[in-house]
């Protein structure tokens, strides 16, 4: 999941023409998309009788929504330039149109990602004793793989083969996960 922040952060960055307006949209749609999907899809994940295929149906979703996150911003693009001349005299109209627009962007694919630890941890705990130790250690391995995920995307992926493909790959990922 952290690597495609650090996409969508550079893709925002395009879009706001400045870095703390990008950096605060992606975080705020992450975070917003990673609470309701682990509330919403957790509440999901206690009801359905096979939570790892749920799991995996959650990956293909988050690699799929994932992978079209790029080519919608690219389209909005020409969005923002036709809405431009009508919105131009309202104060902040513009940026307040391109945050709404990529917060809404980003939400699916980050709703998706936050359901993946509740519906993890439906699997592979039975007892109420155990959730504290698997839990723990889902969490850990989780955070240890976005902290490898988003260095390798920021100093290898990106400068190498840039926002696109690093897209593409990492949503190919998620799917065959």
């Amino acid at each position: 999941g952290l690597v495609y922040e650090v996409i969508w952060v550079r893709l925002t960055g395009l879009v706001f023409g400045n870095t703390s307006h990008a950096i605060s949209t992606v975080l705020g749609a992450f975070m917003a998309g990673l609470a309701l999907g682990s509330w919403k899809l957790g509440q999901k994940a206690d009801t359905v009788a096979n939570p790892l295929r749920m799991y995996g149906l959650l990956e293909v979703g988050i690699g799929i929504s994932a992978a079209l996150v790029p080519l919608v911003f690219r389209a909005l693009d020409r969005f923002y330039w036709t809405l431009s001349p009508w919105i131009s005299s309202i104060p902040a109209a513009g940026v307040f149109v391109r945050f709404g627009a990529s917060f809404i962007i980003l939400l699916a694919p980050t709703f998706l990602m936050g359901g993946t630890l509740p519906v993890l941890t439906r699997f592979f705990t039975e007892r109420l004793d155990e959730v504290e130790r698997k839990v723990g250690v889902l969490y850990a391995l989780n955070t240890f793989g976005a902290a490898a995920g988003s260095l390798l995307a920021a100093l290898v992926l990106i400068p190498g083969i840039g926002n696109i493909r690093t897209t593409l790959i990492i949503a190919s990922i998620n799917v065959a996960i």
